[in-house]
């Protein structure tokens, strides 16, 4: 019996859920270097206003989940500020930061399902630019942010690996979306 997905906001109370479901990917991949591990510090701030971390339920288990990772100004997590097809100064922006799905719940499209919610709540928020890293060599990842709607800006050294930057623009249709 196929069972739908529930998305909702998490925060810190699920902040042991969150790492279990990190670790438990990074255990599950050929090249764990792929998915960039975040310190407790960084999924406390992930979990925390002003930033929103999305969880998809199943039953009574969290599936994956996915961080909209709003930086003040000046944060070195402004990937906005890294970019070079895009005068970044214009818009106001947020990071797509991450998205785990546990290995038994791939296949799904959940991670294209909470990218899109991520979308729909950052247009809420007034956001237009969306920016995302991604290693290039994660096919699931970059073809999970291509069809999003991001596009590629360069490869750029972060976090300790060559990564891809992406961004997209959040636009009417992602407001449109939000309000059905």
């Amino acid at each position: 019996m196929e069972q739908t997905s529930v998305i909702h906001p998490i925060g810190t109370e699920c902040l042991d859920k969150v790492l279990a479901i990190e670790a438990e990917a990074l255990a599950n991949m050929e090249r764990p270097d792929l998915l960039r591990r975040n310190t407790v510090e960084m999924w406390h701030r992930c979990l925390s206003v002003p930033h929103l971390c999305l969880g998809a339920w199943v039953g009574e288990e969290l599936a994956g989940f996915a961080v909209l990772f709003v930086p003040a100004k000046g944060d070195e997590e402004d990937l906005s500020m890294l970019l070079s097809q895009v005068d970044s100064k214009q818009y106001t922006s947020a990071n797509f930061k991450i998205c785990i799905v546990r290995p038994r719940w791939r296949g799904r499209h959940l991670q294209v399902l909470l990218g899109e919610r991520l979308q729909q709540e950052a247009a809420k928020r007034g956001i237009s630019l969306l920016c995302a890293t991604a290693s290039p060599y994660n096919q699931a990842s970059v073809k999970s942010l291509i069809r999003l709607g991001y596009r590629h800006d360069h490869l750029l050294q972060k976090y300790g690996y060559e990564r891809m930057l992406l961004y997209r623009f959040v636009d009417i249709d992602d407001t449109l979306q939000c309000q059905q």
